[in-house]
């Protein structure tokens, strides 16, 4: 395992995630990560796993790894499933009652697939491919509703209401000149909302909501977010501006939006309650009052990141950047006082 050091950080977190004297450094934790092979973007996405110290890595073409000792090894999940996970992961949602079941979604490949057993096995949910983002109903104990993205296109919003088994687009409701429609976010089993975002040109940005289940929609925003929505404890949603523009928040469920001030510009995550984090570069900042002001959170990054993670129980931060090969260096963590 190559364990050497980035670089040194001091980290800030005290009391108000501010001005902490401690020190912490940025750690190597790639290791053994997607084995032998990674397909093209290489690590394309970690996630805490929720109550536990434990990580999940998505790599390109290689599924998904876990790893229970904060990077230092690596295992890979559904080993023995028939139809493996071959796509570039994209997008993993916990459920917040059971955090053993999953979806994971992913564009190039087959798409979405659910675990129940924290993945030991993986099932396909029905015969899409090709998406990025996935929305789930937890108002309902059975998961029923879901609402996929595929990648890349336009007016491609899919719902399924029998658990993934079956799907029916409502992406064709969404004015014909949108933009890409790739990442949903599901409040209830009719309320959702899907972005317009992305390098189609002479297409329209833009943030749109339903409440008939998407039979048809209104435009709530002129700004085109994408990427994976932080749904905060205190109820506001927090979206990133699609290439890296800016964040902006809702605080009544997508109804209206407000871009938020100050140098963070993506990856939103959540910290703890009333703790919110994001990049604005190679930099991590927080803010302790709802995006209004931002801190400095550990000194930066030693890469260009794609995203950031934080994992609650063991006080770490981890962030990843995707990359055209395999490289030895493409997860790195730094923990927290």
């Amino acid at each position: 395992m190559n364990t050497w050091i980035f670089a040194g950080c001091m980290s800030c977190l005290t009391a108000v995630m501010c001005c902490a004297a401690a020190h912490a450094e940025w750690v190597n934790v790639t290791s053994s990560v997607g084995g032998e092979k990674w397909g093209y973007a290489g690590v394309c996405l970690v996630v805490a796993v929720p109550d536990s110290p434990a990580i999940i890595a998505g790599i390109s073409e290689a599924g998904l790894w876990r790893s229970d000792d904060q990077g230092k090894s690596w295992r890979k999940l559904g080993t023995e499933d028939k139809e493996q996970i071959r796509s570039r992961p994209h997008q993993i949602v916990f459920d917040p009652k059971d955090c053993s079941r999953f979806w994971i979604s992913g564009c190039y490949g087959a798409s979405p697939f659910v675990t129940a057993d924290a993945g030991k096995t993986f099932h396909r949910l029905g015969n899409l491919s090709h998406m990025d983002g996935i929305g789930i109903d937890f108002t309902d104990p059975q998961r029923k509703t879901l609402v996929v993205g595929l990648h890349e296109q336009a007016r491609s919003a899919h719902k399924s209401t029998d658990g993934g088994v079956t799907w029916q687009k409502i992406g064709d409701s969404l004015p014909a000149d949108s933009n890409h429609s790739t990442d949903p976010i599901v409040i209830d089993s009719k309320t959702f909302l899907i972005n317009t975002a992305g390098w189609a040109q002479q297409k329209s940005l833009g943030t749109y909501r339903t409440e008939d289940g998407g039979a048809t929609w209104a435009k709530v925003s002129d700004l085109g977010c994408a990427g994976r929505a932080l749904l905060g404890s205190d109820g506001a949603i927090y979206w990133g501006i699609c290439w890296g523009n800016g964040i902006v928040k809702s605080a009544d469920k997508g109804r209206t939006w407000q871009k938020l001030p100050g140098p963070a510009k993506l990856s939103p995550i959540q910290l703890e309650p009333g703790k919110v984090a994001a990049l604005g570069g190679q930099q991590i900042y927080v803010s302790s009052d709802g995006g209004q002001n931002w801190d400095k959170l550990a000194d930066p990054i030693p890469f260009k990141p794609n995203g950031i993670a934080y994992n609650v129980k063991s006080k770490s931060l981890y962030t990843w950047r995707s990359t055209e090969k395999q490289v030895p260096d493409a997860i790195v963590r730094c923990d927290l006082p």
